[in-house]
């Protein structure tokens, strides 16, 4: 008897196989199964057993820990998603993994996930007090398209994040109140203690609408008569690795004409940029550089940004607390509307 089987004819003329199932050479298990008419009938009815039982085998070894975790990994790793991306999917399947710990894959069900979501709502956070609806959706989407894959691959009999209820997230209108006015936006770009070279990167995010990794990806071959083209964004990836890559979507691949008075600044900040790298012995790349004249790290220019924000709150310059996002925002709504306007009539950056 092996793993791999073997049909027979018996002396009545009917065909049998003979095959173990068992999971180890500890726990063996014999099938045999006969009155086949032919041979041919013999061999499917061992190949599907073969193939059941691996299934069950691999049902009874996994867990969700090592499915959710290794799952993750491997998404990454055939090319399915960017690294940026599977960065995140790995940090929330291992929130995950700790939490489901070794029940088995086949055994887990939606009231488990539901009290999955319960608990994420419940805990961290910025302020430790719970996560947001939206971050509770996202580990769900995650764990419905793993599990979605593990149903695809025989690993389980049904997708249970289907039945879970993880909570609603309401769509919210952008708060118009919350972006800063023109005369704030002026105020904070004006700050005596802001360092120029954060001051253009600023300054060019409220012209244009850019995200973190598109400004930190700019080179000064993607600005042509006062417009910026979008060619790249730089990216964190594992580890702490920067690396540059592809834009979000086919849809930020884009060209975006400055109006007049964030293009003279940036022809200024041009030619002091290259003149502080020409005493490094540096050649000019990035649009946007760091205190190193070094291409930004997008999380340390958000951090950047957290810091100077909060400080333009601290001294009045602004009436509340705006993340770098919100930049975008305000791009959206102050420029984009108004194309004859200088920055809504903000001229002096």
């Amino acid at each position: 008897m092996s793993r791999q089987g073997h049909v027979f004819k018996k002396d009545d003329g009917n065909w049998a196989y003979d095959v173990d199932t068992g999971p180890s050479s500890k726990d063996r298990r014999r099938v045999i199964r006969t009155n086949f008419p032919t041979r041919t009938a013999a061999l499917e009815a061992l190949e599907e057993v073969k193939r059941t039982s691996r299934i069950a085998g691999a049902r009874s070894a996994q867990t969700v820990k090592d499915y959710l975790t290794g799952w993750a990994k491997d998404r990454f790793e055939s090319g399915r998603i960017r690294e940026s991306t599977a960065r995140g999917y790995v940090a929330n399947m291992a929130v995950t993994a700790e939490w489901f710990g070794d029940l088995p894959l086949s055994e887990l069900r939606a009231p488990d996930l539901d009290a999955f979501y319960r608990h994420l709502s419940t805990t961290g956070g910025r302020d430790g007090a719970g996560r947001s609806p939206s971050t509770v959706n996202q580990f769900h989407r995650i764990i419905k398209t793993a599990l979605t894959d593990a149903f695809r691959k025989g690993l389980i009999d049904r997708n249970e994040a289907l039945n879970a209820d993880p909570p609603r997230v309401a769509r919210q209108r952008l708060d118009p109140d919350s972006l800063w006015n023109p005369d704030e936006v002026r105020a904070f770009l004006a700050s005596p203690w802001l360092p120029e070279n954060r001051r253009i990167a600023y300054t060019i995010g409220f012209a244009t609408g850019l995200r973190a990794g598109e400004l930190a990806g700019l080179y000064w071959t993607d600005i042509e008569d006062d417009a910026i083209t979008v060619r790249r964004a730089r990216s964190n990836g594992f580890k702490g690795r920067v690396y540059e890559g592809y834009p979000k979507s086919a849809a930020a691949f884009r060209t975006i004409k400055m109006h007049q008075q964030p293009a003279d600044l940036v022809r200024q900040w041009q030619e002091a940029q290259a003149s502080a790298m020409l005493v490094k012995g540096l050649g000019p790349q990035y649009v946007l550089t760091n205190a190193r004249l070094g291409p930004w790290n997008p999380n340390g220019l958000t951090r950047n940004w957290i810091r100077d924000a909060r400080r333009a709150v601290e001294e009045g310059l602004v009436s509340q607390y705006a993340n770098l996002h919100k930049v975008r925002h305000w791009f959206g709504t102050e420029l984009a509307g108004d194309p004859d306007t200088d920055l809504a009539s903000v001229k002096e950056l």
